[in-house]
């Protein structure tokens, strides 16, 4: 299942709620949940059962585990059957079940996860960092920790942004760069979690773009304590388009590589794999986990592959440039360049 999370105007104001990208639309999950038990019950118990099983919130909904994927499920058949006969299905009370993509305003899959967890699990392009961006010698480029410790850092939750979302370059930097990696949610809260029982713990994956200013990289990192403002501004950890649960790509976990297509401005800038895994998201949720606690919704990054940065192609993004990230088996995460 492709899950989005998406805001939507109406005439009592912006509402937040999760959908499904199926039957080549947008099937707002608890709606078409709601209609779907309002075809056997009075309509006030089928708002609540509808509430209780696909709830309009993405944590709230992968925290009801395979109950409500299964009630979801159900929810996108029905609404698939009343697409047969009516361009716009409603439910009992007059509400959308389906929305176009011009009709709604994309957010991150989990808008507020409650913690991000960034790694550079991908080593290659942390040797090219190292020696291009800080000019650490080659006999220091990966000091022997690193293979033995997956890298991580935690951005601030507040830089969430989503697909179509204008990204905003910051005043105080001449040089954006993009960093598009493999992302991953949490949907089973956990601690102390083995390796081999890590992957029980994963909803799905998306498309993640950490931006960084590479002008002021740099000197933060020369202080031993990782990026603040290089990483940290608003917009500048996007998400996105959708999660794609887990059992959709099964390969991940057996270790296959993704193809990876950036384009900026539709020209190709890097066409590869996320392959050379120094440590597996297996191997980063158990390091993370130990005696501490996992939510459900936790995200965590890769890292992007070597030579698919805009640092390590010497080609530089500016303002009014559409970034274009695809995966394969997730889609496309699409966002504009602007600066004030």
């Amino acid at each position: 299942m492709r899950l989005v999370s998406f805001e939507v105007q109406t005439t009592l104001g912006k509402f937040e709620r999760i959908g499904a990208l199926a039957h080549d639309t947008i099937v707002d999950l608890n709606a078409a949940c709601t209609a779907y038990f309002a075809t056997s019950q009075e309509a006030n118990a089928a708002r609540r059962q509808a509430l209780a099983l696909v709830p309009p919130d993405m944590i709230a909904f992968l925290e009801g585990g395979a109950v409500g994927r299964e009630m979801a499920d159900k929810a996108v058949a029905y609404a698939g059957e009343r697409l047969r006969g009516e361009t716009s299905p409603l439910g009992p009370d007059g509400q959308r079940l389906t929305f176009d993509e011009s009709e709604i305003r994309w957010l991150a899959p989990v808008p507020r996860p409650p913690m991000i967890r960034d790694g550079i699990l991908l080593l290659d392009h942390y040797r090219v960092g190292m020696e291009r961006l800080f000019k650490i010698g080659k006999e220091d480029l990966i000091p022997p920790a690193a293979r033995s410790i997956p890298i991580y850092w935690k951005p601030s939750r507040a830089a969430v942004a989503g697909h179509r979302q204008p990204i905003q370059w910051p005043r105080y930097s001449e040089k954006l760069d993009y960093e598009f990696e493999l992302g991953l949610y949490i949907g089973k809260r956990g601690k102390n979690i083995p390796v081999e029982r890590a992957w029980e713990h994963v909803a799905g994956y998306t498309v993640f773009n950490d931006l960084g200013l590479r002008d002021l990289q740099p000197a933060e990192m020369s202080l031993r304590l990782g990026p603040t403002k290089a990483k940290d501004f608003e917009t500048s950890k996007v998400m996105g388009p959708c999660l794609v649960t887990a059992d959709e790509l099964p390969g991940v976990a057996r270790g296959e590589h993704l193809r990876m297509t950036t384009r900026i401005n539709q020209e190709t800038w890097f066409d590869g794999k996320i392959s050379g895994w120094a440590f597996t998201f297996a191997e980063f949720i158990a390091y993370v986990s130990r005696e501490e606690t996992l939510e459900v919704g936790d995200f965590f990054g890769s890292g992007p592959p070597a030579f698919s940065v805009g640092f390590e192609l010497d080609r530089w993004i500016k303002p009014g440039d559409t970034l274009e990230c695809e995966i394969e088996g997730i889609g496309k995460l699409v966002n504009r360049i602007v600066r004030e």
